[in-house]
């Protein structure tokens, strides 16, 4: 112990202190108006406030904060400021140590307090992970940074993905006494996140790699990203595009318009898909097929894409085939033209042979075999003046027959009651000729032979498609057949001519003789 005499009593007792202080901060631990004397001698130190001052200041520092910058009391009031309460919060001091955790710290790590105190983020958390993910950012907080970053750890088996903002720890003005640990729990939206990449990777990969041209636009029509294939086609970069309107990029002046419709349908929600054309920076003229489509997102409409295809070659090859095909159908149409020629100037030289003939038997064959020429030529007829050179409407083209076989016959009945049931169907151009002689046929063996002894005759032509089929009905009401036999039994050349036909059309005859002759052909 020390003894001080040299004070006078009159003002002080002896004191007895355990030992000098050795500097300021030992002083400001030892309250005592003596002591700070001493110091003041031992040390020679000139204040430019007094002792007392000096002395009641370190008095109430020493109320204020506990000496301890690891004080319970301390570090709360130190993280008032960042306290959350789902946040993990701990503090390590300058050896990175931990000095405390915070309740939701403990429950997120699953340890209790004494397993994390006193050791360091190493022991508790691995060297590897320690050195490759935190210890650099630990050294910069130690020299005043913050520092944010987020990392994968696993602890106890468990993977978790955590957000961490590491900050000096400065309980008492400048100092850096340890660090401050703030971080919270992020694996959902990290996989969240992880899993909108990936979303992206893949929609970019799309949108790049996509042969089609593809631009996205805002809702007032201006670029707000191209792809590859844009650039291929057009020629413009994504910088000279961007926030541009893309009308005034590819459409051309007497388009505008179209554009200016296109843009309005699509932005309205609407979907749209044409073929026209569009113009390249170099001012190249292009057909393209367009498809825009608005982007929805919870029906708000966040922006359009339209979709580029370059048809140029295809619109080139579409204009030589519909060229060929036009050569070739005016080629069609003068081989029918002549067909028919050729089958009128045959029935003008039947015609001319008729009036040599004398017997009356054989010029009724003469006219038969005219007949038959002329259902085939009207064929060709109807064909040459027809656009469609594959197919011939029936309707009209039996009309023809009919008003031609009447005009034909001079002494059969002119009273005769067509009724026609005919649909409105096309006919394939392979099964018009045959079935056009057996009408022919038909109608001309009623005409001739049905109608003696009937006031008011009537001829009933139906013709019906069910399914895929095709069902001819051909009914008068004169005397029948008057044989003996059945008719399917004649050996008649008519008769014997519909069977062949029908055979031809692959289909089946079916012949009645109950009040007139009914012949029903299915094929």
């Amino acid at each position: 112990m020390i003894r001080f005499p040299w004070f006078s009593k009159t003002y002080f007792d002896p004191v007895t202190v355990p030992v000098a202080p050795r500097n300021r901060t030992e002083l400001m631990r030892t309250p005592s108006l003596i002591a700070l004397l001493f110091f003041k001698h031992y040390y020679n130190l000139h204040h430019n406030v007094s002792i007392t001052q000096e002395m009641k200041e370190n008095m109430d520092t020493q109320r204020a904060f506990p000496e301890d910058p690891f004080h319970h009391d301390i570090i709360l009031k130190t993280l008032q400021p960042i306290l959350i309460v789902n946040n993990y919060i701990s503090v390590l001091d300058r050896d990175c140590i931990y000095r405390y955790v915070n309740q939701a710290y403990k429950k997120y790590f699953n340890l209790d307090e004494a397993d994390m105190l006193g050791k360091t983020h190493q022991e508790l958390f691995g060297a590897e992970f320690y050195k490759k993910t935190i210890q650099l950012k630990l050294e910069a907080c130690l020299k005043g940074e913050s520092v944010h970053y987020s990392a994968w750890y696993k602890h106890k088996d468990i993977e978790r993905h955590i957000s961490v903002t590491c900050f000096p720890y400065r309980p008492f003005g400048d100092a850096i006494m340890g660090i401050i640990i703030n971080g919270r729990d992020t694996t959902e939206l990290k996989k969240i996140s992880d899993k909108h990449k990936i979303q992206k990777a893949y929609f970019e990969n799309l949108f790049q790699q996509s042969p089609d041209a593809i631009a996205i636009l805002d809702n007032n029509d201006k670029v707000i990203n191209i792809n590859n294939a844009f650039t291929e086609l057009f020629g413009y970069t994504l910088r000279e595009s961007r926030g541009r309107p893309i009308n005034s990029l590819i459409v051309p002046d007497e388009l505008k318009k179209e554009g200016l419709e296109a843009t309005i349908s699509v932005a309205s929600g609407q979907n749209i898909s044409l073929e026209t054309v569009r113009k390249t920076k170099s001012g190249k003229l292009i057909h393209v097929s367009i498809i825009g489509k608005p982007i929805l997102m919870e029906n708000n409409q966040l922006a359009v894409y339209g979709i580029y295809r370059d048809i140029t070659q295809q619109k080139k090859s579409e204009e030589k085939i519909a060229r060929d095909l036009k050569e070739k159908e005016i080629l069609l149409k003068e081989i029918h033209h002549r067909v028919k020629n050729n089958m009128q100037i045959i029935s003008s030289l039947l015609n001319m042979q008729i009036r040599y003939i004398k017997n009356e038997a054989d010029k009724e064959i003469f006219r038969e075999n005219q007949n038959r020429i002329k259902s085939m030529a009207l064929i060709h007829e109807r064909l040459y003046k027809s656009d469609d050179l594959t197919h011939i409407g029936f309707e009209e083209y039996i009309r023809k027959v009919v008003s031609y076989l009447l005009a034909s016959y001079e002494s059969g009945p002119k009273n005769i009651d067509f009724i026609f049931d005919i649909e409105d169907v096309e006919i394939p151009i392979n099964q018009a000729t045959p079935l056009g002689l057996i009408v022919n046929e038909i109608i001309s063996n009623s005409i001739k032979y049905a109608f003696k002894d009937t006031s008011k005759p009537i001829i009933l032509i139906s013709l019906h498609k069910k399914d895929s089929r095709f069902e001819m009905i051909i009914r008068d009401n004169g005397c029948g057949w008057v044989l003996s036999k059945k008719p399917e039994q004649s050996k008649t050349m008519g008769i014997h001519l519909i069977k062949t036909l029908t055979a031809q059309l692959h289909g089946i005859l079916d012949m009645e003789s109950d009040q007139g002759l009914a012949y029903t052909i299915h094929w």
